[in-house]
């Protein structure tokens, strides 16, 4: 899996990239705990269970249908009717579902059932440049886990960091075409 860190800063970019301008600290907030929910399941892991079942880490809660459920629940906890629209559920749905789409795009554990509970079948992307987080920390996974966090800095962080300052830049960007006009 991609850390916690990880998928909360996938949730505040979705949140971004859907708002115009900064987007309020209520939808952010949201968008984090909803691309970091599906993870609760990693609970499950001190359950008997067998790696691949329904209710093992990967499973059920990383479907689809647990992203439409998860995304439609913050929705009504965290939103006021007149607040919902379809611009909220639509960000909060994307940032949900993706966890999964990281998840399939780490190298190690089982893949992602996204199609859960009308197929066992798991998906996992052909390239996955993310290694996935150590648990628990002793020794060399710590190294690992380093490492790690250094590949989701370059495959998360990096288009985060230019998804977050591009509308600055585009305001910069027409702040100087504008002075420009101006001097003769």
């Amino acid at each position: 899996m991609s850390s916690l860190l990880g998928h909360a800063l996938a949730g505040l970019t979705i949140s971004a990239a859907f708002s115009k301008g900064r987007p309020p600290r209520r939808t952010w907030a949201f968008a984090v705990v909803c691309a970091m929910a599906p993870d609760l399941d990693w609970f499950t892991g001190f359950l008997p269970l067998l790696d691949g079942t329904s209710l093992s880490h990967r499973g059920v809660s990383h479907s689809l249908i647990a992203a439409v459920l998860i995304a439609a629940g913050a929705m009504l906890v965290g939103f006021r009717p007149h607040l919902r629209s379809p611009r909220h559920w639509a960000c909060l749905l994307s940032a949900t579902f993706s966890h999964g789409l990281l998840d399939a795009c780490t190298f190690g554990g089982t893949g992602v059932a996204f199609l859960l509970p009308f197929s066992k079948a798991r998906f996992v992307c052909v390239w996955q440049p993310i290694f996935v987080s150590p648990i628990p920390l002793s020794g060399k996974l710590l190294d690992w886990l380093l490492f790690s966090l250094g590949t989701e800095v370059v495959w998360i962080g990096l288009p985060a960091l230019l998804v977050l300052s591009a509308p600055r830049a585009f305001q910069w960007l027409r702040l100087l075409r504008k002075r420009s006009e101006e001097t003769p």
